[in-house]
């Protein structure tokens, strides 16, 4: 028969067999562990990046492109030509509100 020492020394080798396979068990597990959650955070963070290029690219894709720079450009001289020579043509307009301004001057100080 079993004595009862025996059995408790059996008991606690196996306990302690046990302890330790637990422990190897956790130390190897515990790296691949944090990897998975580091690697979670990383796809997190990458797939935020890739919403930032997409909407980036959109933006890039809106802007104008160096032709229809050129034509704006052209426009824009284009217009100023116009511009110019309204100048021009309203020259003699002022000079007529010039003097009517005067001449309502001159009534008006040749009444008092």
């Amino acid at each position: 028969m079993i004595e009862v020492t025996d059995a408790i020394v059996v008991a606690a080798g196996l306990s302690t067999v046990l302890s330790l396979a637990t422990t190897i068990w956790n130390m190897v597990t515990s790296g691949p562990r944090r990897n998975l959650k580091r690697i979670a955070e990383l796809e997190g963070r990458v797939d935020g990046l890739e919403r930032q290029m997409q909407s980036t690219g959109d933006q890039i894709a809106q802007m104008p492109n160096r032709d229809m720079m050129h034509r704006l450009d052209l426009s824009l001289a284009r217009m100023e030509g116009h511009i110019d020579r309204l100048d021009e043509r309203l020259k003699p307009v002022a000079a007529i509100a010039d003097r009517m301004q005067e001449l309502m001057l001159q009534e008006a100080k040749a009444r008092k």
